[in-house]
This record gives structure tokens, sequence and C-alpha cells, in this order.
């Protein structure tokens, strides 16, 4: 179905009894009137059809708008109408700068995304630099010093493989009412210590928790998971509040780097150091190789090794996979990424199926004419949609409606993004408008730079920027803090 537009101009003064009289300016105007949606507000409960209208930045009316008029119409029948996607997840870093940079998150339906989860924030200077270029909304994870805390940060980013912060910054974040989110270092077999670790620095401190990126990698034990989620349960029941966030894939992206031991890059380089660090490749991935796959090279000349298994490219090469990934480190660097096929799907549902888990892509956003000589994870083009045709169509883990609050209402509440995250009268219109049948995410492994399907619109406070006869490129994205 086509979604159709028409345009006219007539002042909101129309009719002076409705609900959209506390809008009324002289200078105001209806900017859109989605026609017949199927309403899916972000809180869980049970879609209805009917009008919505659009002013500004914000929504002014839920209900019939057939006696308006506006400067857009838009036929919405037979399509759900949902706020805009959150992703808590995002790793844009310096993309931020590079406005094309943004069509990956919008064309997923993406509205706000929050960086700094994983230790990759941007600063509230940098920030501050960004008015007035954003496409979408930007929400900052603070790093764990004082004044960035002070400047807006919606939560505060730990890692618990490096120091924790201060006394002072801790005090900091919890008067600021941000939660702590944490990056665990070990998600394989150390899963269960870790979980532990993070809710007793929450409940030490009476933050909340907020665990990034929550998944079990290369897992040998099925019920670790489930025994993780169980131990997240207990603490909740006892008033904790804890929340997490993942992707709907089962491969994640790490440097080359992470292949040996941190001394490696900095030694000199002799036949022991050589030596000491294939043992450590071969001890903790050599029955891995075949499941991690190179997603960078340099140019054209090793263009056949991009999207390659380690093992592939070993055999190609006649060397060991340890001697490979140490060549590949050496002629591309330590930060190269590779894929590690890792996860299980089984995992995946069950943390999803958890009530206080949402999306986060942990990726950066990028064109779809990006980079020749990069393979980007196929999440940073289909994470939303993915949850929507694998999760909710497919394997049936979660209720449509529920999966659009994980999408939107969910991390709005964790992260305090006020009038974010539901429609509603005079709530922000970051908005979605798509076919729940046909929604779905087409990016691969092999070829992830592909738009999804079933998306026909985005809308960034109240202005269309993908899909909906977007005309000139539009900055309507706005710095949230939280409130």
């Amino acid at each position: 179905m086509l979604v159709s537009f028409t345009r006219t101009w007539v002042s909101v003064d129309a009719n002076p009894m409705s609900p959209l009289s506390s809008f009324r300016k002289p200078s105001k105007l209806l900017k859109v009137i989605f026609e017949k949606a199927s309403i899916v507000d972000g809180g869980g409960g049970k879609r209805f059809s009917t009008d919505i209208a659009l002013i500004g930045e914000r929504i002014a009316r839920i209900g019939d708008c057939s006696g308006l008029e506006a400067l857009q119409r838009i036929d919405a029948r037979a399509l759900v109408l949902a706020p805009g996607f959150i992703d808590v997840n995002a790793h844009w870093k310096q993309r931020w700068f590079e406005p094309r940079s943004s069509a990956g998150s919008l064309s997923q339906g993406i509205t706000t995304a929050i960086e700094g989860a994983c230790n990759s924030s941007v600063t509230a200077e940098q920030a501050g630099g960004l008015r007035g270029s954003l496409r979408l909304n930007l929400a900052r994870i603070a790093p764990p010093h004082r004044e960035e805390i002070e400047r807006g940060a919606c939560g505060l980013g730990i890692s618990l493989s490096e120091a924790l912060p201060s006394e002072e910054v801790l005090r900091t974040a919890k008067d600021a009412r941000i939660p702590l989110v944490v990056h665990l270092r070990d998600r394989e077999r150390g899963l269960l210590e870790e979980v532990d670790e993070a809710i007793a620095l929450a409940r030490r401190h009476e933050m909340p928790l907020h665990i990034s990126k929550f998944s079990y990698a290369y897992g040998y034990d099925r019920a670790l998971v489930h025994v993780a989620l169980e131990r997240i349960d207990a603490a909740r029941d006892r008033g904790l509040p804890i929340t997490c966030d993942l992707f709907p894939y089962i491969a994640d992206e790490a440097p080359l780097g992470t292949l040996f031991p941190p001394s490696i890059s900095s030694q000199a380089r002799n036949d022991e150091t050589m030596l000491s660090a294939m043992m450590h490749a071969r001890l903790h991935y050599g029955e891995r190789w075949a499941r991690i796959s190179l997603r960078a090279v340099r140019d054209e000349r090793r263009i056949e090794e991009l999207g390659a298994s380690i093992e592939a490219i070993a055999e190609r090469r006649r060397l060991s996979c340890e001697r490979t990934a140490l060549a590949l480190f050496d002629e591309l660097g330590s930060e190269t990424p590779l894929l590690h096929r890792s996860l299980n799907e089984e995992d995946v549902a069950a943390v999803l199926s958890a009530e206080f888990a949402c999306i986060g892509t942990a990726d950066a956003s990028y064109r779809f004419d990006d980079d020749p000589f990069r393979l980007p994870h196929p999440r940073a083009f289909g994470s939303f949609p993915r949850l929507f045709s694998r999760f909710v169509r497919a394997r049936r883990t979660l209720a449509f409606e529920e999966a659009v609050r994980r999408c939107s209402a969910v991390p709005a509440r964790i992260f305090g993004l006020h009038d974010r995250g539901a429609i509603r009268e005079g709530a922000f219109a970051d908005l979605v408008l798509f076919d729940e049948r046909a929604i779905a995410d087409t990016a691969t492994y092999e070829a992830p730079a592909r738009a999804p399907v079933g998306i026909r619109g985005v809308f960034v406070n109240g202005t269309a920027v993908h899909g909906a006869s977007t005309g000139e490129i539009a900055y309507p994205g706005r710095i949230l803090e939280p409130k």
C-alpha cells in the first residue's frame, strides 16, 4: 500500500473547541494529519484506529481530524503508527559529524540514538557543536567525569574491565538520578560473576542498573543465560531497578587486537613474544577460527579476504590460523573489526523475553554506499526490523505491542527521556509508520548495506526524515537531556 499525500493551508483556528486550541498560535498551522492509522502507542496496550495531527514538533491531537486541514495528509489505513525507535547502545563516535551517515539508522525507524554505553561517548562540548546538524535525536551516556554528568547525561557508563569511578562521580550520578550503564568485561564463562558484580555495585550505591549488550558468547552451558536472568529477577524483586539491552543477532564484532594479549602491540617482536601471542590465540580461539571472519581490508589487493573466515584465509595463505591472525594484526592494525558468530539464538530469545530488555544496535550508523573495503555488521541496518520479522512474526517471542514498547517506552523510561517513546497528545512527534506484516531486515552478513522493507515513513520532532515524501534534507534532531 502506498502512502498518499495532499497539501492544504489552513490555520488550526478552524476548530476553536478542539484540544488543538492549547497549541494554537497565529503562526501555527497543522503540520501533518495521519488518517485512520492503527495506533500502537508504546505503552503495551491494545492498538486502536484513529487520526493523529501534528503541530510543530509535537502531537497535537489524537482523534477524528476529518474536519481539520493541514499542510500534509497521510493516508495511513492498514499501517501502524508507533513511537520512533530508541537505540540505547549507539556507537556513532565521529559519525555524528557526518549527517549522511544517519541513513542506516533512520531507514530502520530509529529516531533517537543514545551514545556512550560501551565507552564511546560524545562529550557535552561535542554535542553542543552538533546542534542544527542532527537528522535524529542524540542523548549521551557520560564517561566517569563529574562535569560530563552535570551537563545533561542520561546515564553513567562504566566498564568492569577498568577502574571504577570515584565516589564523587558515583554520588553525582546518583544525585542526577541516572542509571549506572555497565559494560561487562566477560560475556563467556564469567557471565554470572560479572552480573553479580554489577548488581552489587548498583546496590551499594543505590542506583538503577542497566547492563549494555547483555549476551552469552560462545556458550557451552545452555542454562547459564537463564541463571543470569533469574539472578537479575531476584534483585529486581528486592527493589533494585535493573534493565538491559541486546541486538537480535547471533554474531558480534570485536577488534582484531582482542585475539592477543594486550601487551603484544607494545612489545618488541621476537620469536618468544610471537610464540606467546600465538599460543594465547590458540588457547582461546583454536576451535573458533571458522566462526571468526575479517570485516575490513586496506585496499583491493586483499579484497578476496574481505568477509572470509580466519580459517579460510589461513588455507589461502598456507599458514596456521594463529600465524594468519598475527599477520593480519601486523598488516591491518589492532582495531580492524572481526565478526564472531558466537551467540545462540535461543539465548537471544531468552533475554528478549525478559520484560526489562530493550534493543541497542551496539554499532554506528552508515551510509548505504559507505566503504567498499568494510563490511559493517547487519545490525547497523536491520536491528529493529529484525526484532519484528524474526522474534515477533517468526518465533513469536514477543507480542507485537510488547515489541513496540521495548523499542520506545521502555528505553525512554530507563533514560529519563521526557515526552519521548509514546504517542499521546503533547508528546514529541518522533514516529515511525510501517506495515506490520512486511517490516523486515534485508541486511545479511555477506551484504549488510541493505535497507529494511515495510517502513513507510519516519518522523523526528514532527519532520519527515525518511520515506514519507521528505523533500529537502532536514535536520530536526535535538540534543536530549533527562528530566
